[in-house]
Formats: structure tokens, C-alpha cells, sequence
């Protein structure tokens, strides 16, 4: 999600993102002019949601979160309320198909370290079997990466940039001849 950005030490929220409900309620229960709430429980849920955050090498949900709060500044007694939960649940809905699988992926390695850690002699074969798969992963998520961004694109065939039509055999003809043949 680009609603949120970490940029010059502080959280920016983008205007639209107000627009969502789950966020426009943090925003609107904060009273202040500042907003200084508001902007703390949003840069919360930038450093707890998003795959772009500092603190996702934290696998576990809870020891991420007590290490968010710790670095925000959150007293030790604060706890998401339904309306944060609400947005958290909202924020990490949008996750992509290439953030999901590094998601897993950084499961995967946290077990592969546990595993570690109590690791005897008659494990080595599943061992390596599960670190061969994880090692598929970064390779994986690009080309996932690869297919979400051309699914992004606007352009489209027959036009250039600054909405310059292209001239007739300008993409060869190759292109061409392949296109009149529909392959």
C-alpha cells in the first residue's frame, strides 16, 4: 500500500488515504489541531502493516508490536482499540502477492533458525529440502513483482509516451506481421 511513507524521519500519510474509513475514523477522533494522535496510531500501523517497514524481520505479530510501541513511544499500557484493529485488519488486506509470499518467507526462516537451534543429526535431509525451497523465494516474489507491475502499466500497444501516436512500422516488422497473423 503507498498511502503511507516513511520520509525524512516521520510517517507521511497521503490525502487520499483519509478517504478510506478505517483511516479517516483515526483521523477524526483526534480533536487536536495538530493531529499528533492521529499521526502517531497511523505511523503504528505504517511500522506494523507495511512489508516496507523496519520492523517486519519481527515474524511474531505480538513481539512486533511491543517493538512498534517501544519505538514510537506508546506507554507500555496502550493497546490497539477496536477502531486500530479495525485499520490494521484494512491495511494488511491490500498486501501483495509478492508481500505475501515474503511474509512467508520470513516464516520460513524463523522456523529454519528454530530448527537450527534443536537441530540433530536425522533432521539434516528435511533440512535441506525446506532451505531449497526457501531459496526460491526471492527469485519468485521478482518475478511476481515483474508480472504486478506489467499489470500496472498504462501504456498500451499502439502508443507512446505523452500520448504520441507510434508510426506505422515502428515496432518492426515482425511485430506487425505477427500481430495481423493474431499470434
Amino acid at each position: 500500500m503507498k498511502l503511507f511513507k516513511y520520509e525524512g524521519y516521520e510517517v507521511r500519510v497521503a490525502p487520499e488515504a483519509l478517504n478510506l474509513r478505517p483511516f479517516k475514523k483515526i483521523w477524526d477522533r483526534d480533536k487536536t489541531k495538530q493531529k499528533e494522535t492521529a499521526f502517531q496510531e497511523m505511523a503504528f500501523l505504517y511500522f506494523y502493516c507495511d512489508p516496507r517497514s523496519d520492523y517486519q524481520y519481527i515474524v511474531d505479530d505480538e513481539d512486533r508490536m511491543q517493538a512498534v510501541k517501544e519505538g514510537i513511544g506508546f506507554p507500555d499500557s496502550w493497546k490497539p482499540d477496536a477502531v486500530i484493529q479495525s485499520a490494521i485488519s484494512f491495511y494488511g488486506s491490500f498486501d501483495s502477492s509478492a508481500g505475501v509470499l515474503l511474509k512467508a518467507a520470513a516464516r520460513a526462516v524463523k522456523r529454519i533458525q528454530e530448527t537450527l537451534d534443536e537441530l540433530k543429526p536425522e533432521d539434516i535431509k528435511s533440512l535441506r529440502d525446506y532451505m531449497s525451497a526457501v531459496k526460491l523465494v526471492p527469485e519468485v516474489a521478482a518475478m511476481i513483482q515483474e508480472a504486478e507491475k506489467a499489470l500496472n502499466t498504462e501504456e498500451e500497444y499502439g502508443e507512446a509516451r505523452g500520448s504520441i501516436e507510434k508510426g506505422m512500422f515502428e515496432d518492426g516488422l515482425d511485430e506487425v506481421a505477427d500481430y495481423l497473423e493474431g499470434r
